[in-house]
């Protein structure tokens, strides 16, 4: 069954997080400084111990966050492959298109990593900010917005 979101304040500005008794199968970055009305709702132990996790990570104190739980059954096989594999990065680490296809199993498949990273769900968790162009730190994130992009990256750089 799937829950409201839960909205809390991070260093990065105004998240929700989503859930499903599997886990988590939402975050997103909302950039509103103000919570809205119903921000704290019944929201299992687990799904706390995650926001505290999220936001020591967005703070500047890099966690793993692989211990979080993820529901990924909204995912097609291939996201499934694909978050997989960027979960298996550490934090700092990056890798291209290319590479996260070959490790996915589809080598030639960077295109459809890409549509694949543009349409993350659960951004941070399958940290899709790690996905980087073959030429250099652009290409896409599902977080729109290249400046938390390059935030992430840098805070996990600074830190590791």
């Amino acid at each position: 069954m799937i829950q409201a979101p839960l909205y809390f304040q991070s260093a990065s500005g105004l998240c929700s997080v989503g859930w499903t008794s599997d886990g988590v199968n939402a975050f997103r970055f909302l950039g509103s400084t103000s919570l809205p009305e119903q921000a704290v709702g019944n929201a299992p132990i687990w799904v706390f111990e995650a926001v505290r996790a999220i936001t020591k990570h967005l703070a500047g104190e890099p966690q793993g966050l692989t211990h979080i739980p993820l529901d990924l059954t909204d995912l097609t096989a291939f996201q499934r492959k694909v978050a997989v594999v960027l979960r298996s990065t550490r934090p700092g680490q990056t890798l291209t298109y290319g590479e996260v296809a070959l490790l996915a199993g589809s080598p030639g498949a960077a295109r459809a990593v890409g549509r694949a990273v543009k349409t993350n769900p659960i951004l941070l968790l399958i940290p899709c900010h790690r996905v980087v162009a073959a030429d250099g730190p652009g290409g896409w994130s599902a977080f729109g917005d290249p400046a938390i992009k390059a935030r992430l990256l840098e805070l996990e750089t600074l830190h590791t």
